[in-house]
């Protein structure tokens, strides 16, 4: 008899090998690795982010500008604690190292993978996001949802390490909203 941990673990590893060697098309071998590397892109860095960016400030204006620190705190923040601090005490390999018929398709920072960085980044954002603008927390949940899936689906993590990643910076960024935006903006989405 398997014990319940075992049984999570082989559950996580099946579900990484369904996404990443079997739900696949050519299609998806080129977007999900710009999804997952979207911040190295020059087109993205150099020309999209800084004109959505500063459309978004100048439709906003002061309220955009503080919402963008606190996304900017939430995510570091996350990124701190998931790299720093988990990380290193948990010293979970990544895919590549476990799993020989992982299918890598972007190099990867590290050796270990729990939890997911980008996953808590993108979910920080997303938590202080949804915050600010409750209308757009479909939106927001569905980007953090796809970069997540995304190193999945790139061979960098395991199932479990997203979904760790994404939990850790969800509960990161409502902290940081409800700290800097106030516990009305943190709690709006309860009342819509």
């Amino acid at each position: 008899m398997t014990s319940p941990l075992a049984a999570l673990v082989g559950a996580d590893r099946w579900l990484l090998l369904k996404i990443n060697r079997e739900w696949t098309s050519s299609f998806l071998d080129a977007v999900m690795p710009a999804v997952t590397n979207l911040y190295k892109l020059p087109w993205f860095i150099y020309g999209a982010a800084p004109a959505l960016l500063a459309l978004w400030l100048w439709r906003g204006r002061k309220n955009a500008l503080r919402v963008l620190v606190v996304a900017a705190l939430a995510a570091g923040s996350a990124d701190f604690v998931a790299f720093h601090v988990i990380k290193p005490w948990v010293k979970r390999p990544r895919p590549e190292y476990t799993v020989a018929a992982v299918d890598v398709r972007v190099p990867n920072g590290g050796r270990y993978g729990f939890p997911s960085n980008h996953a808590s980044n993108s979910a920080a954002a997303a938590a202080v996001l949804s915050a600010a603008y409750p209308g757009g927390t479909l939106l927001f949940a569905a980007l953090a949802l796809l970069v997540g899936y995304s190193r999945i689906y790139v061979g960098a993590h395991y199932p479990a390490d997203v979904l760790a990643g994404l939990l850790l910076g969800a509960g990161i960024g409502w902290a940081w909203a409800a700290l800097l935006l106030g516990p009305k903006a943190a709690s709006s989405r309860k009342r819509r």
